[in-house]
């Protein structure tokens, strides 16, 4: 039955390689298909190997997204629905009636309702200009308000970064550290530390394709943060966040039917996302979690097909 097994995995592996080959998908480094926590397939590309390093890009967020989660667990925080303003007293200086409305949950979500325009092919002038300034905080508090907080889902930057501010005012620690400590030591994840701002945010994600920011994994790496959502918030028997913030991540939110919680959701999946292809597919219904990793370009790109093939491919093979 064992030798049956491997036996599938193995054809499933030389369908992906076939398939990728003949798509041209040159850009892919890495793809790894997990089922019940057990490796079916691992493929590397590009003389990737089990060790090597990619950028995830907004991968980074959804980690936040972890990191803030662990913060309420452990009472660091006492509601997502707090005020931020509790937090980051330059939201609590009336520079705008609907700043002391923003709540944590509304980062999360991406409804904080602060302007935002990401530009065009992922080079983004109101990044820039903020990487330029000294105080990012109070950059930030004086952007424009452009809708009600919690109304309208904005893809952006803004909100993810005062969630960082936000974990490290909350716990008195550096967000890197916090997350290393509460995250990546558990899961025997080895990172880089995150790139910080002259006014002490840490960031990770880096404001062209090609960028070098310290948002680099090894794709076994974000395969244990897919497992660890897929089992529950356990790893190796200890529970590193809880079930009901996972299950409030991986939920649709009323603004966007496909968001959660810095966690992106699609029809029997949800999972995180990075500019150039980076994946971590969490597929509840199969017991699986799908990594892809990609040199990023200045195009982007999503494999959303090569997802599919393995779904229509497992079919046949069983």
């Amino acid at each position: 039955m064992l030798e049956e097994v491997k036996t599938k995995d193995h054809e499933l592996g030389q369908i992906i390689d076939t398939y990728i080959k003949q798509k041209r998908y040159a850009q892919i480094n890495s793809f790894l298909l997990y089922q019940n926590e057990q490796l079916m397939v691992e493929r590397y590309y590009n003389k990737f190997t089990k060790e090597s390093r990619n950028p995830i890009k907004s991968i980074w967020k959804s980690i936040i997204s972890i990191g803030i989660g662990i913060c309420l667990d452990k009472g660091f925080i006492e509601s997502l629905d707090e005020p931020i303003c509790r937090y980051l007293e330059v939201f609590n200086q009336n520079n705008h009636p609907y700043h002391k409305l923003i709540t944590i949950k509304h980062l999360l979500t991406m409804t904080s309702g602060i302007y935002w325009n990401g530009g065009k092919h992922y080079h983004c002038p109101m990044l820039e200009q903020l990487r330029r300034t000294q105080d990012w905080l109070a950059h930030l508090a004086d952007i424009q308000m452009e809708e009600v907080p919690g109304r309208k889902h904005v893809y952006k930057e803004w909100d993810v970064i005062l969630l960082s501010a936000l974990i490290s005012q909350a716990t008195g620690m550096n967000t890197f550290d916090f997350c290393n400590s509460y995250l990546f030591t558990p899961l025997d994840i080895k990172s880089e530390k995150w790139w910080t701002s002259p006014c002490g945010i840490t960031y990770n994600i880096g404001n062209t394709p090609l960028d070098e920011a310290t948002s680099h994994l090894c794709a076994r790496d974000l395969a244990k943060i897919g497992n660890l959502f897929l089992n529950s918030g356990k790893y190796n028997g200890k529970q590193i966040i809880s079930v009901s913030y996972i299950k409030e991540a991986t939920t649709p939110t009323e603004q966007n039917s496909n968001y959660g919680f810095l966690w992106w959701l699609g029809d029997g999946w949800y999972g995180c996302r990075g500019f150039g292809g980076q994946e971590i597919r969490v597929m509840p219904e199969q017991n699986r979690v799908g990594i892809i990793q990609a040199t990023p370009t200045s195009l982007g790109k999503s494999y959303e097909d090569i997802f599919a093939l393995c779904n229509q491919a497992t079919r046949i093979l069983e």
